[in-house]
């Protein structure tokens, strides 16, 4: 049956809806794959994605202006540059195999050692790897439509736009499930490389039935196109508007997703699915006149909003990504139906597809450049909600249809406006009232909450909604551990037992926060911690809000970056073991191994995966003392570390312990640490012993994780 549908296909259309399908499928197969594999190059944090977004947007802003400007020429001299640069491609490839031993995945030695302008790092990586082919890919959809409608123009090219989107959106549903769990990253890119140079054979095919087309052949179009606007003229201008606005929604509401989830593929692949949805139902023929049902969505959008903002961190996490899901789904399907309704005759689609694309590659800027200069939080938000709102007033008052559905009560939309736009900017009031300094960088957006306690100032550090360290500014209350890190918690314990062994301990640290382990910190001991946050850095040594790296009795040494990279390039010294399931009991670096290394790296209210890879835990011991204990804070809303931990524990034959206290949720949190040793005998310490709940709990059996395999929808509570 699909063998007699495909050859229908095939002599009615030729290989263009192959070719179309098939360079859509890998043009967003790709995008969470190659995030994937820079995500830990740059501490885990979510604007990794982003950049990467705003990259593919460009590019595809450059083959869509490739598409239009190549419409200019002779089909043969289409034919031929087109032909030339599907080679090169190949032979690009083939080159990059030879040095890096993958087609798209560079050498881990590309990897950047600092952490200064992570963005320019990101777009040179994506570049050099995937630039020349996704360039390619990113024409299909223009390109083979302009192409079609030269040899046929009796039939619309607008179809292939769905046979785009569709295979599109298949490639983003199939990685979470099908590839991601079952291929390793190297094997998913060899895999990518193969469907490519498929591609290139299709394309060619393509190539030369536009070859064989008479020198002088201009289609002739029999689809007329009449918009419902009366302002053509300013049609490109709203065209970009729209897309702007549909690519600032994807971003923004991923951004909302990812601060205090980890940015993982799943959730990446989320909105972008949705987005490309909206397109497929957008551009459906039978729902071109919806658009005043797409208004009724919209607002129903705003209350979700609405009801967002004002329950924060209290709604279940499925709650939140739906209820963003449906925000992002509502702006999306009234920008893309609006786009369909206004698009051109299809002679003009190259122009028409070059607008969208300015549109998409504006707004992806806007977010990764611009928005962290023009603002101290996440507030492209808010800002997409008021322009989606905006855009749909403009419609009421100007389509002649939408006019005319909502005739009796169109006046009452702009006032509605006003007041979401006034509430909107109320909660972003409150949220800088309560803030002492504010910051936003590549990795997040920081600030810093002054509250009163009886009278008595407490500064809390907060990464988007998650507390990352409170201080007590009270002169006999300074030097208090709080929040995760208090004297019962793991952590704490594990502190406390090692320095009543030891006069002197050598404390190592991933994840600065406040410093609040420093507190800890008597004369003669040693604490290295690792951050790779310049702005958390200067708030915890510099600010006067918060003292414990200044109060602190230990030698304190910060080091700038990943604290995995950090280990690694200190670890060079002493061979790394070739097998990662072998416990190495090295010394790295030359450095006094550590007494205690604690893992506290969050991003948002989770630490980055490659944090927690058994490569990454071969690391510290190989850091660590013998009798040494590895301390991991795996408090969490929404994962299950301890499987994943677990799995760490059976690999290398370690000691393993789980700790749980209750907080106060005042001064004091309610925290999860996993200890980690290979000295049974500390790990058998009566405290120890009696704190241990890891008998009462049954862990789920998962596959391990290692830098070519992991997978956050196996531990989601």
């Amino acid at each position: 049956m699909s063998k007699l549908l495909s050859m229908k296909i095939l002599k009615s259309y030729g290989p263009f809806p192959f070719t179309v399908f098939l360079g859509a499928f890998l043009l967003f197969q790709i995008q969470p794959l190659i995030g994937k594999y820079f995500l830990p190059w740059f501490g885990g944090a979510p604007s990794v994605w982003m950049t990467c977004l705003m990259f593919f947007q460009i590019l595809l802003l450059g083959g869509y202006t490739y598409a239009h400007l190549v419409q200019r020429l002779t089909p043969r001299r289409q034919s031929i540059i087109h032909a030339t640069l599907l080679v090169l491609t190949l032979l690009v490839g083939g080159m990059l195999c030879f040095i890096w031993k993958s087609p798209i995945l560079p050498d881990i030695s590309w990897r950047p050692e600092g952490v200064d302008f992570p963005t320019w790092h990101i777009l040179r990586l994506l570049l050099v790897s995937i630039g020349l082919s996704y360039f390619l890919l990113s024409t299909s959809a223009s390109l083979l439509q302009a192409w079609f409608h030269r040899t046929d123009s009796e039939k619309s090219p607008y179809v292939f736009y769905v046979v785009s989107n569709t295979a599109s959106l298949l490639a983003l549903l199939s990685y979470p499930f099908l590839v991601e769990p079952h291929f390793a990253i190297k094997t998913q890119a060899l895999l990518w490389s193969a469907g490519f140079v498929a591609y290139v054979v299709l394309c060619g095919w393509c190539s030369f039935r536009v070859w064989k087309l008479p020198h002088t052949h201009t289609p002739v179009s029999h689809h007329s196109h009449t918009s419902p606007l009366p302002y053509s003229k300013f049609r490109p201008l709203l065209w970009i508007s729209l897309a702007f606005c549909g690519v600032l929604a994807l971003m923004a509401i991923t951004n909302q997703m990812t601060q205090d989830v980890p940015p993982v593929p799943f959730l990446w692949i989320l909105p972008l699915s949705i987005y490309l949805l909206s397109y497929i139902i957008g551009f459906m023929e039978k729902q071109k006149n919806w658009q005043d049902i797409y208004i009724y969505i919209l607002l129903c959008a705003f209350g979700a909003a609405w009801y967002l903002m004002k329950e924060g961190l209290e709604i279940e996490i499925r709650h939140q990504i739906a209820a963003y899901s449906f925000i992002l789904l509502a702006i999306c399907l009234f920008c893309h139906n609006a786009l369909y309704r206004t698009k051109p005759d299809p002679k003009h689609l190259t122009g028409f597809y070059l607008c969208i694309s300015l549109g998409g590659a504006l707004g992806g800027m806007f977010v990764v450049l611009a928005a962290p200069f023009l603002f101290k939080g996440y507030w492209e938000y808010q800002l997409v909600l008021i322009l989606s709102g905006a855009l749909a007033v403009f419609f009421i008052y100007t389509d002649a249809e939408t006019r005319r559905v909502f005739r009796p009560v169109r006046h009452a939309f702009p006032l509605l406006l006003i007041g979401f736009a006034v509430l909107l900017g109320s909660g972003i009031v409150k949220h800088m009232r309560g803030s002492v300094y504010m910051e936003r960088n590549f990795f997040g957006s920081v600030r810093v909450a002054l509250e009163y306690n009886n009278g008595i100032p407490i500064y809390t550090l907060m990464h988007g909604q998650i507390n990352h360290g409170m201080q007590i500014d009270h002169p006999r209350l300074k030097l208090r551990p709080t929040t995760y890190f208090t004297a019962d918690s793991g952590v704490g314990m594990a502190i406390l037992l090692k320095q009543a062994e030891s006069d002197s301990l050598r404390v190592g640290v991933l994840g600065l926060g406040i410093g609040t382990l420093a507190a800890y910190g008597r004369e003669g001991d040693i604490y290295r911690l690792y951050e790779i946050d310049p702005a958390v850095i200067r708030l915890a040594e510099e600010t006067p809000y918060f003292s414990y790296l200044r109060d602190s009795k230990a030698e304190i040494i910060t080091v700038a970056g990943d604290g995995r990279i950090s280990l690694e390039r200190e670890a060079r010294s002493t061979p790394a073991p070739t097998d990662p399931v072998a416990a190495p009991a090295g010394r790295g670096g030359g450095l006094v191994p550590f007494d205690i290394l604690v893992l506290d790296a969050f991003s948002g209210d989770s630490p980055p995966a490659h944090l927690l890879t058994l490569e990454a835990f071969a690391l510290y011991l190989q850091h660590l003392a013998d009798d040494g204990v590895i301390a991991v804070n795996i408090s969490n809303r929404y994962l299950d570390l301890l499987p994943v931990i677990g799995q760490v524990r059976k690999t290398y034959g370690l000691e393993m312990a789980y700790i749980q206290s209750r907080g106060d949720q005042k001064i004091s949190a309610n925290a999860q640490w996993v200890l980690l040793s290979r000295d049974k005998k500390f790990m058998q310490h009566p405290d120890i012993a009696r704190a241990d709940s890891l008998h009462k709990r049954s862990v789920r059996n998962i596959r391990p994780w290692t830098d070519d395999y992991s997978n956050l929808l196996s531990v989601l509570k």
